[in-house]
């Protein structure tokens, strides 16, 4: 069921930042499906072999081509909800691809709202509710996960931490954001260049725990963050607003 309601997706979108779907073979036993050919690695790979953040450029690069994926989604009314860093692939060129669509589905689709969907660690709390709160979400439950994913880029480490699966889970489910906010606050203090200073703002605008705070992809790219050079931050200089 995964796999034709991906196909169905893929065969919806013909865009730049998604692993274009070009044929579909069935046989008796089994389904085929020839996509792009792509020398990457998934940004997961990457982070892990990393042993400090990513520079503030590389960020600020990546995270722009995924608010522009998930804003042309948006504009087509699906949703991933399986936004994590191993389904994004980064080509040699340091182009994007998203993948991993089986999860995905239209927004109005019966399916959109049923059951938690997603990877813990990068799951929306809109989503990790529904159940207890009759809760209907959108696409700014991908907008969540992209900003678990820009936290794991700016900082060096992920939001959610945890050795097992079902403590990720659980830290996911209990997210606070509240604290996140602390957090944020003390790294703001750390913080040596103007552009991070933006990027943990605009941070905090793409992990709301109401979505109807939180930015969409839209919305976000015409954050400040994407216009702010990687000069060094000092008390005279303009910097995001506190909290």
């Amino acid at each position: 069921i995964q796999l034709i309601n991906e196909i169905e997706i893929l065969r919806a979108l013909k865009t730049k930042g998604v692993l274009n779907l070009k044929e579909v073979y069935e046989t008796e036993d089994s389904i085929y499906l020839v996509t792009d050919f792509v020398h990457n690695i998934t940004l997961k790979k990457m982070l892990k072999a990393a042993s400090s953040p990513f520079s503030a450029s590389k960020t600020k690069n990546y995270m722009q081509q995924l608010l522009q994926v998930l804003a042309e989604l948006a504009s087509k009314k699906i949703v991933h909800r399986n936004l994590k860093p191993s389904s994004i692939l980064i080509e040699d060129s340091h182009h994007i691809r998203i993948i991993n669509f089986g999860l995905a589905t239209f927004i109005n689709s019966p399916k959109a709202n049923v059951g938690i969907s997603g990877s813990p660690g990068y799951i929306g709390p809109e989503i990790l509710n529904c159940h207890h709160e009759n809760r209907v979400y959108d696409d700014k439950v991908d907008v969540f996960s992209a900003g678990c994913i820009f936290f794991e880029m700016l900082l060096g480490y992920p939001l959610f931490k945890g050795s097992k699966t079902s403590e990720i889970s659980f830290s996911n489910k209990d997210f606070k954001y509240s604290e996140l906010v602390q957090l944020v606050r003390k790294e703001l203090n750390n913080a040596k260049f103007n552009s991070t200073k933006f990027g943990l703002d605009l941070l905090l605008k793409l992990l709301h725990n109401d979505p109807k705070q939180r930015l969409s992809s839209e919305e976000a790219l015409g954050d400040v963050y994407f216009e702010s050079q990687e000069s060094f931050a000092s008390s005279n200089e303009s910097t995001p607003r506190n909290y």
